[in-house]
């Protein structure tokens, strides 16, 4: 046993468990706020072993964004590029795109994809589901604690609609989950079901809409792509029972939940609401748009309202809406770059579905349901941030990448 260890120790590959574990980190801290500091050590680290490798690899590593994947990302970041040299306020769109298009979305995608693609795909996939389960008990954490502290000043769960900015975390994470019940074994189920009920209580204490249905619709296509029923109608059946237990038990705890689920209404999303506004500014400049960002697009609004007295919302609150908000952003030009970029992204992980199997499928699978889920259902009523697509795209570059060494 004495002799055995060390062999071991020589043969732990620490090149890879160094890409993963820095991917992994980022991951599992991206959506979490006051850690900035280590955000940023991270995203160093993933900065300077992507660059390490360039230097390392240079006449081969390239092959791997030879692709459509790559010049979506490219042409996206050329329209947003164009976005700022006709905006209206070139500083403030310059400021917000250095940060969100430059380097949350096109570095990182560029530098996750440098960093594994050398990794085996099967490593790949555990790493994502791990990373993403991970993130779920670390938010766990974070909202427990938010619960207690509303408590104490009188705030009973279900009642505050302060925990929807966890809605693209949710979302992210979903898929994730649904992959452990697709794993033998009853450690797994165990760990499925101790997941989902937490997930369960965080989705519904988001109290919005929106977050319910980017989760419904994916959970739907994963039921018909594994032609799994069971679950699904388990889930419903398990939550029904809950809310209708506490809805008799308690009434008032569950009311403002209870609305939510029954309105019809927009909650003044159309007409003259916030995709309603955002449309009529939108028409009066549709071909060149206005420039990049949410506070030129505060600032444009504000600045219109007392010209349309209809409006709903005198102030912006954002036009709660991707398609509006590139459109706004960058004209004709933004919103083809914007498709190209949905469209090719959700093109190579279906693809990427097709050609594995195993784990590697899986992971596929996992990113194609986040795609549709935080960017096209719930796209098409929050504004969501573009650059959370940069997890994908790096992650869609890497598992592709042996392909593409040959190809090219």
């Amino acid at each position: 046993m004495s002799l055995a260890l060390p062999l071991q120790r020589r043969d732990l590959d620490w090149q890879s468990i160094w890409n993963r574990t820095i991917v992994f980190l980022f991951i599992t801290t991206y959506f979490f706020d006051g850690i900035s500091r280590y955000k940023h050590m991270i995203s160093a680290a993933i900065y300077i072993t992507g660059l390490v490798y360039i230097i390392q690899q240079r006449k081969k590593i390239f092959s791997i964004l030879k692709n459509n994947l790559f010049l979506s990302l490219a042409i996206f970041t050329v329209a947003m590029i164009y976005a700022i040299t006709i905006s209206v306020e070139p500083s403030l769109s310059l400021k917000r795109a250095s940060n969100s298009i430059f380097e949350k979305l096109f570095l990182v995608s560029i530098m996750i994809a440098m960093v594994l693609h050398r990794e085996d795909n099967k490593k790949i996939a555990h790493m994502l589901v791990l990373a993403l389960a991970t993130t779920l008990v670390i938010l766990t954490g974070t909202e427990v604690h938010q619960y207690i502290e509303e408590y104490k000043v009188g705030i009973i769960p279900f009642t505050s609609f302060e925990h929807r900015r966890i809605s693209d975390t949710l979302i992210f994470i979903f898929p994730a989950i649904l992959t452990l019940w697709t794993i033998p074994g009853a450690k797994y189920k165990t760990i499925f079901f101790v997941l989902a009920a937490i997930f369960a209580i965080l989705m519904l204490g988001t109290l919005q809409r929106g977050t319910w249905l980017s989760l419904l619709v994916p959970a739907l296509i994963w039921a018909i792509v594994k032609r799994e029923w069971k679950l699904p109608l388990l889930a419903a059946l398990v939550i029904g029972v809950g809310l209708f237990t506490v809805h008799q038990k308690d009434p008032q705890q569950v009311q403002t939940l209870f609305h939510k689920l029954q309105q019809t209404d927009s909650s003044g999303r159309y007409e003259n609401g916030t995709q309603g506004a955002a449309l009529d500014l939108i028409l009066e400049n549709p071909i060149k748009g206005y420039g990049f960002g949410n506070d030129l697009y505060h600032h444009v609004y504000n600045k219109r309202s007392p010209s349309y007295p209809d409006w709903r919302f005198k102030e912006s609150i954002g036009p709660h809406n991707l398609t509006l908000s590139i459109w706004f952003a960058g004209g004709v030009i933004g919103i083809a770059a914007l498709y190209y970029l949905l469209a090719s992204t959700l093109v190579s992980s279906i693809k990427g579905y097709r050609e594995n199997n195993g784990p590697a499928q899986d992971a596929f699978l996992i990113l194609t349901l986040i795609l549709i889920g935080d960017f096209i259902v719930r796209g098409a009523f929050e504004t969501v941030r573009i650059e959370n697509i940069a997890v994908i795209i790096g992650i869609l570059l890497a598992l592709h990448a042996k392909k593409y060494y040959v190809e090219n």
